[in-house]
């Protein structure tokens, strides 16, 4: 069972409990609540309602012990040994023929203290998607087998050519829109309003998750922070998410030579006001 994490960047804290939640200043961190919001109350909540989640994050994770065991237990020498787990965990129960379940609910919150700068975040997500890569290159067999039922038929190759693929095809469209553009087979209007359409259809993704993140827990209660996190669902289309997708092309290269590398992850800590001091936390194991 895997619950929900939140980004903790300009929380305010008292004696280790949050008592109120506020939209960071810095666009970086608030771009990262649009992801999370999107990745798990969206995402990881669809996977788990057919019953095909492939990761429980590391950060936040319940595993019940006799099955981890019998499944092999933590793999070593990987970046994602929590999504590696949860793979193995499927796999292993799939081919036993043995009733199981691994599910997303979006009730208990983990806080966790985000990237604050550039070079932070682009290690994070490096690591993060080669991760990704090595997870499915060590359960490939399982691409498209029908003895996985639909994880193998719709889960694992949905990870493949829409997480772990997306970023080249991403890069390379907007390379090949240029090129055409410039070379002149490419009509330049065409082009503009192909763009703009799959980034107003990812804008629609960010404003619904958005839209689940400030008004259906009411978390971020101030009307100013609620219109800050709908105004970053646009404007992170303009030069964060290319920002993104190329580190993750970069890291897709870099699979088969920075096995096991994990790279430091820079926290400035967050201040308690109770305490009068910050207090430093460390990066989860991935979203």
């Amino acid at each position: 069972m895997g619950g929900t994490i939140r980004p903790l960047n300009a929380t305010v804290i008292e004696d280790g409990q949050i008592t109120e939640a506020r939209i960071p200043r810095k666009w970086l961190e608030r771009f990262q609540i649009l992801e999370y919001a999107r990745a798990f109350f969206t995402g990881r909540a669809g996977w788990s309602h057919f019953k095909s989640l492939l990761i429980i994050s590391g950060a936040f994770g319940l595993f019940r012990r006799t099955a981890v065991l019998e499944a092999g237990g933590f793999r070593v020498g990987t970046v994602a040994e929590d999504m590696e787990l949860v793979v193995r965990l499927h796999k292993h129960f799939l081919r036993q023929g043995k009733p199981y379940n691994i599910r997303f609910t979006p009730d208990p919150i983990c806080w966790s203290e985000v990237p604050s700068d550039l070079g932070t975040l682009r290690r994070q997500r490096n690591r993060w998607h080669r991760g990704l890569w090595e997870t499915l290159w060590i359960h490939k067999d399982m691409l498209f087998n029908p003895r996985y039922r639909r994880l193998g038929l719709v889960a694992v190759p949905y990870f493949w050519f829409f997480e772990a693929l997306a970023p080249l095809v991403e890069i390379s469209g907007y390379l090949l829109v240029a090129a055409g553009i410039f070379a002149g087979f490419l009509s330049p209007r065409f082009a503009i309003l192909f763009v703009v359409l799959a980034v107003l259809y990812g804008m629609l993704a960010s404003q619904l998750a958005a839209g689940i993140e400030t008004f259906l827990s009411t978390r971020y209660p101030r009307l100013r922070d609620r219109a800050w996190l709908f105004l970053a669902a646009f404007v992170e289309y303009l030069g964060y998410r290319q920002f993104l997708a190329l580190e993750r092309t970069v890291a897709t290269v870099q699979v088969p030579f920075k096995k096991g590398q994990w790279g430091k992850m820079h926290r400035t800590g967050i201040r308690d006001r109770g305490k009068g001091e910050p207090e430093e936390m460390r990066a989860p194991a991935g979203v």
